[in-house]
């Protein structure tokens, strides 16, 4: 107990400082007084320098069709100003940081260069700068980071994309102000993941132009989630691709085969108006390979028409017209030689040379070899034009 008396009684008769809201209201009065915000720190000689700092909190819009990117984000800025400066022992003794308003003092204002709206500074008047005793200001600018983008989809959906946001201080030359990156890459530590674009690098740097001015340079590379895109968009397309074949499976004594090629053709019509949306609009600088895609699978649907259309003549031409030679060979080629070689139960007591003229070839054996050949070359088509597809998205 006696111990706590004696530090008490020392505390009582040393006296311990501490500020006051007098003290504070005095700084601000004291460090305003004659402080003229027009004209920066520190002298013609020696540039201001200003430490940057972005931490990106979430990625709210990029628009591959308007060229867009909004970014919610702050970027904090550092300078000395030794105007600002003070002794705490005047004000306290322990009084060594306070706050100002930004219209109170000098603060650099930044300006997008390639603003995708109306071109607007940095900051608000009524922000607040956290000030230290040795005239070091800093200051944390909460805003939506919005920008131009153009994106390139090519690889769409399996593309990337690289956007820059991009500000410089109108008025100061490289002469008056130096911009400098405390870190080289944008702080992710707060950041929220977006559900359809994953962020995979990113960099903080400042160029000098040819006109003397420094840019800061934000620039994000993503590259777009595809799970969504295989199971709703790619899946479903080679899923009708594959039962436009079944056409030619279809016997041809139902009746049913030009219904279900254009029923089918329909169905992926439609489907494409329902996907629309999805797929980018846009031309330049390359148009998107699965639109290419999309218009040869539209291409083969439109040549299955075709083929059973010419199928069915085939199928229905009267037997007492005769058979072309090129099309009995044709029809050995393509159907008899697979027929001749299925086992049967009929013993043939004399064997015929299928490739003698007395061989009989009828209308219906050359539209089953029509068919056959158009199954094969439609799957050959199919498999090909996919394969171009995945092939140019892996290479490019």
């Amino acid at each position: 107990m006696k111990p706590l008396v004696l530090l008490l009684m020392t505390l009582n008769y040393l006296g311990v400082e501490s500020y006051t809201v007098t003290h504070q209201t005095q700084l601000h009065t004291d460090v305003l007084t004659g402080y003229d915000r027009r004209v920066r720190p520190g002298d013609g000689n020696t540039p201001t320098q200003i430490g940057l700092t972005f931490q990106a909190i979430s990625l709210k819009e990029f628009s591959e069709s308007e060229g867009k990117i909004a970014l919610v984000g702050a970027l904090m800025l550092v300078w000395m100003d030794t105007r600002l400066a003070w002794n705490p022992a005047s004000y306290g003794g322990d009084l060594e940081r306070t706050v100002l308003y930004i219209k109170d003092i000098w603060v650099p204002k930044l300006v997008n260069v390639n603003p995708y709206g109306p071109v607007k500074m940095l900051g608000v008047s009524e922000m607040l700068c956290e000030i230290s005793n040795t005239g070091v200001v800093s200051v944390i600018l909460p805003d939506l980071y919005e920008s131009t983008c153009d994106a390139d989809v090519s690889n769409y959906p399996f593309d990337s994309q690289t956007c820059t946001l991009q500000y410089y201080i109108p008025g100061y030359y490289v002469d008056d102000i130096n911009l400098a990156a405390s870190e080289p890459t944008i702080g992710m530590i707060l950041y929220e993941e977006n559900g359809l674009w994953k962020i995979t690098n990113t960099s903080v740097t400042v160029a000098t132009q040819v006109t003397n001015f420094q840019i800061l340079k934000l620039s994000l590379s993503m590259e777009r989630r595809t799970t969504y895109y295989i199971a709703g968009l790619l899946l479903p397309i080679l899923l009708m691709n594959a039962i436009q074949l079944l056409v030619f499976i279809i016997p041809v004594e139902s009746g049913e085969r030009i219904g279900y090629s254009i029923t089918v053709l329909l169905a992926i019509a439609v489907f494409l108006t329902i996907i629309q949306d999805k797929l980018p609009e846009s031309s330049e600088p390359n148009v998107s390979l699965l639109t290419y895609k999309l218009l040869v699978d539209m291409v083969i649907g439109c040549g299955m028409i075709f083929a059973v259309v010419i199928g069915l003549r085939f199928y229905f031409r009267t037997e007492n017209l005769p058979v072309p030679g090129c099309l009995r060979g044709f029809a050995r080629c393509f159907y008899l030689s697979c027929k001749r070689k299925r086992p049967t139960q009929t013993v043939v007591p004399e064997k015929e040379d299928p490739d003698t003229e007395s061989y009989s070839v009828t209308w219906h054996d050359v539209g089953e070899a029509f068919d056959r050949m158009c199954l094969l070359l439609f799957i050959l088509s199919l498999i090909l034009n996919n394969a171009i597809y995945f092939a140019a998205i892996s290479f490019k």
